[in-house]
């Protein structure tokens, strides 16, 4: 049988709260998830109930190259003010960074930590 507890870790999730679109990654990222999780956060960002991204890959493990093409679409939305990433291990974090290389923005940065990465985008969320 499998723990709930577990279970529950096991997923990927994005919301919208105080005008910021979390995404937490622990699950791996093939095409169909990485749509639905463009969708979702694309839908906050073209609504105007955030202009921000914070994006938490701690467990994350796995992205396809068709889930990087869509995080780097996703990223280049010119009504996303600043992306924040923390987080994931070398692997995790390389390719991160290509992602954000591929995404051509200077407002896409990568953090160690959860509280920097917030620091960094409520410094100009005022």
């Amino acid at each position: 049988m499998i723990d709930q507890d577990t279970q529950k870790t096991n997923f990927n999730n994005v919301w919208c709260e105080n005008g910021i679109v979390y995404y937490t990654i622990s699950a791996p990222v093939d095409e169909k998830e990485a749509v639905r999780l463009d969708t979702v956060g694309e839908g906050f960002i073209n609504t105007g109930e955030a202009s921000f991204v914070l994006i938490n890959i701690e467990k994350s493990k796995e992205f396809s190259s068709s889930a990087r093409k869509a995080w780097v679409k996703f990223l280049q939305n010119p009504k996303i003010k600043r992306t924040a990433m923390f987080g994931g291990n070398v692997f995790v974090r390389t390719l991160a960074s290509f992602v954000i290389a591929a995404a051509g923005k200077e407002n896409i940065k990568f953090f160690g930590t959860e509280q920097e990465a917030l620091g960094w985008l409520h410094s100009t969320s005022s």
